[in-house]
């Protein structure tokens, strides 16, 4: 496959690249935790301090070479620091008075395991030849922050001061998103396949529907789209990762990544042989791409050899990826 011309920014990547996907998970390292609560929180219907849009807008600026070097959280920071910083709620000043105070202190530097430099979530579906100069350093196991990780300690702390956050909102959004996962999604499908009237309900109206089971979209609008013989649905977000992450929790990092965002419109029968499944030349394959107000979640199609299964039991056959739809649930 042959790269089109470059689009007008680096994140509308839509069929622009080939490349293989690159499927190692980790887990999220405490700091893009934090970045990802700070965000979500600046956010939110309490302070409203800027919207989705206006976040992407920022990211959307740099130029594709530093896009793509940086890693996914550091643009989640760039974003709502600078935004912060532009619409006068931490003077510019302030925040680099920080910035200067912490390094004076030492506590630009991170000791043992927090460094990690394996949760750096970086797109590495491209050729560079830069360096990366703030990795950990592992002989010495210690890292140097970034300018951008410094940058949201000193956003942090500065945010606690003026009593914008406080710490223990940091820590339940956290703990909140820690909660939300796969099990959730699982509930879901388990009941629209265990019960056909939640399942209408749930295509008519899937936020209502997930209400029934307590669960909140959280002002997301979530659409279900159901998997049958005749049609696969399979799930993506070309311009950023927007994920029903009120109900699943954070985005797997091959859902991010450049050559997943890219390839799944152009060659998404492709993609999902990367992922084992291969669909009958018969069956259709939609894609569906998520936006900031508008997230999709796939119903499986639901596995033979499971009638009078209950519901805890059909569960378990229900995975994350088979949600986005680059896999079928599991056999029984």
């Amino acid at each position: 496959m042959t790269d089109l011309p470059p689009p007008p920014h680096p994140h509308d990547v839509g069929g622009r690249f080939a490349a293989p996907i690159a499927h190692e998970e980790h887990d999220a390292a405490h700091w893009e935790k934090e970045a990802d609560a700070i965000r979500m929180l600046l956010a939110d219907g309490k302070r409203r301090l800027f919207s989705t849009d206006e976040s992407r807008f920022v990211q959307e600026q740099l130029d594709a070479d530093t896009y793509w070097a940086m890693p996914y959280y550091e643009r989640w920071v760039l974003a709502f620091s600078t935004l912060l910083m532009r619409k006068g709620t931490l003077p510019e000043a302030e925040v680099l008075a920080e910035e200067a105070r912490l390094r004076a202190a030492g506590e630009d530097r991170v000791e043992g395991e927090a460094a990690g430099h394996h949760h750096h979530d970086h797109d590495h579906d491209h050729d560079h030849d830069h360096d990366h100069p703030y990795q950990e350093d592992h002989d010495a196991a210690v890292t140097v922050l970034s300018p951008l990780r410094l940058r949201a300690v000193a956003v942090r702390n500065l945010l606690l001061a003026k009593g914008i956050l406080t710490a223990a909102e940091i820590r339940a959004e956290i703990e909140r998103m820690d909660a939300r996962g796969t099990h959730n999604g699982a509930r879901i499908v388990a009941r629209a396949w265990a019960d056909p009237g939640f399942a209408s309900r749930l295509e008519a109206d899937a936020v209502a529907a997930v209400r029934e089971l307590g669960l909140d979209a959280a002002g997301t609008h979530l659409r279900a789209v159901f998997n049958t013989d005749a049609e696969h649905n399979l799930v993506v977000c070309t311009l950023c990762s927007c994920y029903p992450r009120s109900i699943l929790g954070r985005p797997p990092a091959w859902y991010k990544s450049r050559a997943y965002r890219a390839r799944a419109v152009r060659d998404p029968r492709g993609v999902l042989a990367e992922f084992g499944t291969t669909l009958p030349d018969a069956t259709a394959l939609r894609v569906w791409d998520s936006n900031a107000e508008l997230r999709y979640l796939v119903v499986p199609a639901r596995p033979e050899g499971t009638e009078g299964w209950d519901e805890d039991r059909l569960a378990g056959l229900v995975t994350r990826d088979s949600m986005i739809g680059v896999t079928p649930a599991r056999q029984p």
